[in-house]
């Protein structure tokens, strides 16, 4: 029998797909391969440079707020020179409150500590006397301020015979500008 012609019909279908696949498939999947690997590193470096944009779009968020509220401070906080008349005021605001304060005494503060900075927290003692609930809405009041650091203690004594039945010394700490800070900037 002769085989010939039947290798010659199935050879060549065998050796034109060979030649295929050398020519055109094997260099096609390679690029296709490489695209693939270079797509993938491209997602990569996008997720990184997204990451890396909202970290600093939330450190520029955080920035703006520090900065608000350090204006808002400025703004609002007493200088050390000025404490009298802050004080005054803060006597203005009780009376408005229906609580009278006694007398105020400055206690100590912290403007010659080692540390450096703009901010000093003096302390005073204040004798009120007032009712209960005036009493409540004017520390409500004071806290509400910028100045407002705390109150470290209060003796609070009632007497039902007196009027008004509410008196005590409160130890009130405040943030006090040591200087015109930031000035020119």
């Amino acid at each position: 029998m002769n085989f010939k012609p039947i290798y010659v019909w199935c050879g060549i279908p065998v050796v034109l797909i060979i030649i295929w696949a050398l020519a055109v498939y094997l260099p096609l999947s390679t690029q296709i391969r490489n695209r693939g690997k270079s797509l993938e590193s491209v997602n990569q470096e996008r997720k990184q440079v997204e990451a890396s944009i909202l970290t600093l779009s939330r450190q520029t968020r955080t920035d703006d707020r520090w900065k608000e509220s350090l204006d808002e401070f400025k703004a609002q906080a007493p200088l050390l020179e000025k404490m009298p008349d802050f004080i005054r005021e803060i006597s203005r605001s009780a009376r408005n409150r229906g609580v009278m304060i006694d007398n105020v005494v400055s206690v100590h503060s912290t403007i010659d500590t080692g540390v450096k900075s703009y901010v000093a927290n003096p302390v005073f003692e204040f004798g009120l006397k007032g009712g209960f609930l005036e009493t409540g809405r004017f520390f409500e009041d004071l806290s509400n301020r910028v100045a407002f650091r705390g109150v470290q203690r209060a003796r609070i004594s009632y007497d039902e015979k007196q009027h008004p039945p509410l008196a005590g010394k409160y130890t009130i700490e405040f943030k006090a500008l040591k200087g015109k800070i930031f000035e020119g900037k």
